[in-house]
């Protein structure tokens, strides 16, 4: 195999530093070929790193241009780049798909926050770009493994500096001779992506709080009778009893058993959400809350400073415990809980949600000690400029480490431990998970979507951004709120949306909780909305073959499947800044309407030949 990867490590050799866990990755088993598509060049003074193509002589990453800095809660490293053609990074709302080099500083440290495209930082950690050299197709990739929390500042050179505040600076560079080839060369390292079950990629609707389950129910029928496709409901956590993980309200949704026996009577599946917070205190009639009770036997949660009691934190259901998923310990205990609700309700997958962790206190009940991990002598540009706010204190403790280095791979450990479950629960019967938090390679395992988003016209244009993105991270299976998760949305708006959401890799359907219903039906049965959906759906569920063939690609060769146009006609530059059309594969190109009051699009139709799909002209 010829080497079209290249390691560079920055550590310190006289002082132990925190490294990100190896099993994270999936490294090369292979042999390695001794001819080389690159060269490195080192210089001392200054300090600086240049890999070089062969084959052009292109410097792709040179770290000669600014200094060094290495310091116990300080890194900083710049590298030239040799194109402003630049895509990736996350997660955070970028507005458009190229980068923008014009000084803007994108901060990357797991978060609970609305995607409001103010720059903040998102749910997911993923500090890997794609560059296109030019016309020839010739890219590369760069990724940090690193789990701290960082900036990634781009500036005009064009240059890419990136600063964080801990770890070690551990780079890989891919070069490829196309796009396609470098996100597959990325992949490669951090694992293909998972295979997802057929009935995975069919229309999915949920909401946060149907009141009860006739309301769920009454969904259920008026969709059935507009003649609605869809495979997948959902429960968010209105069907827990008082918000408790792997429990049921046997008041307001009693009979919920049997319900979802009728979904499967009918063909449907049935996903449940779980949130990482777990309650303290009973249940109802002061009975004991299990699920609690067997997790503090087990000695299963992310502990104070000391290492010695349980951090408190409080959540939907009130004071809670976090449990520490990169402990053996927990997850063994998650993988019973998941067993023993499934004899209860017979879910179909699960979707694990506040998972960046999330803290409705700062830190802890008690606060959090003024100390450098909690106040470090830099704080990246993260939202509200605290490293606690809104999840746990930075010198809680973790089986691997100190959370101010393992916060960003909470997501990634709960996804992980909740495929387990899965495996455990269904034996080799795929099944579905869905997380909102990720780290690099947990595509491996789970879906994500783009979360809490807006009903409005701005955030279904950065929903194409954001898949394209996540494309590139390797997260195949990814798709945004179809309507908005927040806010009433317009008929118009909705029905748009629905349109471009039956092109989304995940098609589903999404409520907050104080908005109006924006399932399908619900804007009446023969309406101009409910006829459009049925008409696009049906393209979907004509396509599903192909576009489970895309997936299966992407599962064993690492290929994407919403794909940015650059990547097949990279020879075209006018493809290099498009984002309000995409690729389903190298053959279908999907051209949306994203704007209020308009009938029409204007597409770009690169050089091809093309046929409309409708009527094969």
């Amino acid at each position: 195999m010829l080497p079209i990867q290249k390691h560079t490590m920055i550590t310190d050799p006289n002082h132990a530093r925190y490294e990100v866990r190896p099993e994270i990755l999936n490294p090369f088993a292979g042999t390695v070929d001794s001819a080389f598509n690159y060269r490195v060049e080192l210089s001392d003074n200054p300090f600086g790193i240049k890999v070089i193509r062969n084959s052009n002589n292109k410097v792709l990453f040179n770290s000669t241009m600014g200094p060094l800095v290495y310091a116990d809660q300080y890194l900083q490293i710049t590298t030239r780049v040799p194109s402003e053609n630049v895509y990736g990074i996350g997660e955070q709302i970028h507005r458009q798909y190229r980068h923008d080099f014009n000084w803007k500083t994108w901060p990357i440290f797991t978060r609970d926050a609305l995607p409001t495209g103010d720059m903040s930082n998102l749910y997911g950690a993923h500090p890997f770009f794609l560059c296109l050299e030019d016309e020839s197709g010739k890219s590369f990739g760069v990724f940090l493994m690193n789990t701290n929390a960082m900036d990634v500042v781009f500036q005009p050179a064009p240059a890419i500096t990136y600063r964080t505040i801990g770890g070690i600076l551990d780079f890989y560079v891919f070069l490829g001779d196309t796009p396609e080839q470098v996100v597959q060369e990325y992949i490669s390292l951090i694992g293909l992506p998972q295979m997802p079950s057929y009935w995975n990629l069919g229309f999915q609707l949920c909401r946060w709080n149907y009141t009860d389950l006739n309301d769920l129910k009454a969904v259920v029928q008026r969709n059935r009778e507009a003649g609605i496709p869809y495979d997948v409901q959902y429960t968010d956590i209105d069907y827990m009893e008082d918000t408790k993980d792997f429990t049921y309200d046997t008041i307001d949704f009693e009979g919920l058993p049997e319900f979802v026996a009728d979904l499967h009577d009918h063909g449907q599946k049935y996903v449940i959400i779980l949130d990482p917070g777990i309650s303290t205190g009973t249940r109802r009639n002061n009975t004991p809350y299990e699920t609690y009770r067997r997790g503090q036997a087990k000695d299963v949660w992310i502990k104070d400073p000391q290492g010695t009691e349980p951090l408190i934190g409080e959540v939907w259901p009130g004071e809670s415990v976090f449990p520490d998923f990169t402990n053996p310990a927990a997850v063994e205990w998650w993988v019973e809980e998941c067993r023993l609700f499934h004899e209860t309700i017979e879910y179909d997958g699960i979707w694990v949600d506040m998972n960046e962790v999330s803290n409705f206190v700062k830190g802890s009940k008690t606060g959090c000690s003024p100390n450098n991990l909690n106040y470090p002598p830099f704080t990246p540009k993260i939202l509200d400029g605290v490293m606690y706010s809104k999840t746990v204190c930075m010198d809680a403790v973790q089986h691997w480490g100190k959370h101010y280095d393992v916060h960003s791979l909470y997501g990634y450990s709960m996804a992980n431990a909740t495929d387990v479950a899965l495996k455990a629960t269904f034996g080799n019967k795929r099944s579905f998970l869905l997380s909102r938090s990720t780290f690099a390679g947990a595509g491996r395992f789970t879906g994500h979507w783009t979360g809490d988003n807006f009903a409005t016209w701005d955030n279904m244009k950065w929903s194409i951004q954001g898949i394209l993105e996540f494309g590139l991270f390797g997260f195949p299976f990814i798709g945004s709120d179809i309507c908005g998760f927040i806010d009433n949305v317009s008929e118009e708006l909705c029905r748009r949306w629905l349109q471009l959401g039956a092109f989304y890799p995940f098609s589903r359907n999404h409520n907050a909780d104080a908005n109006e219903a924006k399932d399908p039906a619900a804007f009446g049965k023969n309406s101009l909305l409910v006829n459009s959906t049925k008409h696009y759906l049906n393209i979907r569920y004509t396509l599903l073959p192909y576009l489970y063939t895309l997936f299966y690609n992407a599962h064993t060769k690492g290929t994407t499947v919403a794909r940015a146009v650059l990547h097949e006609f990279y020879s075209d530059s006018n493809t290099w800044n498009i984002d309000r059309q995409f690729l389903w594969g190298s053959g279908l190109l999907i051209t949306p309407v994203l704007d209020a009051g308009k009938v029409t699009v204007t597409a770009y139709m690169p050089d091809a030949v093309w046929y409309e799909y409708e009527t094969f002209v």
